[in-house]
């Protein structure tokens, strides 16, 4: 068995840290419009490169969740309790939301990942 140690940055310190609960595999994802949506919208395709939805929940913690697709590959869900990923700020859920942006496209040295990158820190800065 291996466990995964996440690298922390000088600018975690700057945020409470998220607050994982376990992922409810029958949970709700929001059926509605999240609060806020970041998009960065595919120059060709009909898809977005990437998108992050922020979205307060009942408890006053706010979701996050995103989605990108670069070169050949791609993936992501849709903002919801189900998840289990909630922060305590909306500030932080953006900066959490581009932390995993930036854990998913580690593998990637493209061009469009770099662009991604650009634009999700550009979100949190």
């Amino acid at each position: 068995m291996t466990s995964a140690v996440q690298q922390l940055s000088l600018f975690d310190a700057m945020h409470r840290p998220p607050v994982i609960m376990p992922v409810d595999p029958d949970g709700a994802v929001l059926q509605t419009d999240p609060d806020l949506v970041f998009v960065l919208p595919h120059k060709r395709m009909a898809w977005d490169q990437a998108t992050i939805e922020l979205h307060r929940h009942d408890n006053g913690l706010w979701m996050w969740s995103t989605s990108v697709h670069c070169d050949s590959g791609g993936g992501g869900y849709r903002v919801g309790a189900k998840w289990g990923k909630f922060a305590e700020s909306k500030a932080d859920a953006l900066y959490y939301a581009v932390r995993e942006i930036e854990g998913r496209l580690e593998r990637f040295d493209t061009p469009t990942a770099a662009l991604i990158l650009i634009w999700a820190r550009g979100l949190a800065a």
